[in-house]
């Protein structure tokens, strides 16, 4: 019998399981025992193993397989320590974060950070309410999102599900709400700032110095407007963004991007899993609850799933004044 025909003696699973197995370093010896011990003579294994290793496909293969082990032990190792803080499913709150802290910690650091001193200096807060919203700018036509509980993409979906209305409609939906709804809401997607008058709203805002560049203020924040119960399902953004909360509470569940598993079934930015369906474990879960007056800088590449407790007034801000632009971080997306 011949060389090949031995070889097609090995069945093909055989060949992607010691290929697999050499791929992720494990020693030769290890694979021709566990080949054996599935009933694969000493000879086969032999011949099968230096054919995958004398393969130029599987040289190709070496270099890539042995950077995504070392990447995976970074992730793991960031795991470990990330486990070991005091307060590991919690997210730090302070005040008096100066400009240059906030970039050298938390945005060089991709560190979440709660500031409770940011937000309580606009003039939005404590004027901004639905009620003041439908007052000031009732009559401006906004785009908002409906229909959402009867789709189970409906972020992903946002522009199937926009319809046009007064403001002050809006609101009056929000009010009789009597239960907690998903079905409505204004969202990022809508950028009502930028297409309406209620981008005079953002007068209202006044950033410490250093945190943004206020002149692009315009085109780089996002209204988010709702009642309780509307909730953003678990996804990454690929920039750095600053979530002010000017009315109502909402809780994150954010998770950090070395937590790579959650890559698994993602589609676009959105994961497959859900934190309020079922355990997420092994995954460590930051879980807090952003009240009226926070800000929430969350770093890019992080995960988070956020609903609304109450109605809710918020504000996205991007505008940093360094680049924040990482368009080309969409991991998921990778085959």
């Amino acid at each position: 019998m011949g060389e090949r025909d031995r070889e097609l003696e090995v069945a093909p699973q055989w060949w992607r399981w010691a290929t697999e197995n050499l791929l992720r370093g494990v020693a030769e010896g290890l694979v021709s025992e566990q080949l054996q011990a599935a009933g694969v003579s000493g000879a086969q294994a032999r011949e099968l193993i230096s054919a995958i290793i004398g393969s130029p496909i599987f040289l190709a293969a070496r270099p890539f397989a042995r950077a995504a082990r070392q990447h995976e032990m970074l992730a793991r190792l960031k795991q470990r320590m990330a486990a070991t803080a005091c307060d590991p499913t919690g997210i730090p709150r302070r005040s008096g974060v100066s400009a240059a802290e906030l970039r050298d910690v938390y945005v060089a650091g991709n560190i979440p950070v709660i500031l409770t001193d940011v937000v309580t200096r606009w003039p939005a807060f404590g004027r901004w309410t639905p009620a003041y919203l439908s007052e000031t700018f009732g009559d401006v036509v906004v785009d908002v999102t409906t229909g959402r509980q009867g789709d189970p993409d409906y972020d992903m979906h946002a522009a199937r599900h926009t319809e046009s209305t007064s403001l002050r409609d809006f609101v009056a939906r929000i009010e009789a709400a009597r239960t907690e709804t998903n079905d409505f809401y204004m969202v990022a997607n809508n950028r009502v700032l930028e297409r309406t008058r209620l981008g005079a709203l953002l007068s209202d805002v006044v950033l410490p110095d250093g945190y943004c560049a206020a002149q692009r203020l315009l085109g780089s924040s996002a209204l988010w407007l709702g009642p309780a119960g509307t909730v953003t399902p678990l996804h990454y953004d690929t920039s750095n963004i600053l979530f002010g909360q000017v009315y109502g509470r909402k809780r994150y569940r954010m998770i950090a991007p070395f937590e790579t598993s959650l890559f698994e079934g993602a589609r676009a930015m959105y994961a497959a899993r859900d934190p309020e369906q079922g355990s997420m474990d092994p995954v460590l879960v930051k879980d807090v609850v952003l009240e009226p007056g926070e800000a929430l800088f969350i770093p890019v590449g992080w995960w988070h799933h956020v609903r609304a407790l109450d109605a809710s007034i918020s504000l996205g801000i991007n505008s940093f004044p360094f680049h924040n632009n990482f368009d080309w971080y969409r991991p998921s997306n990778v085959a």
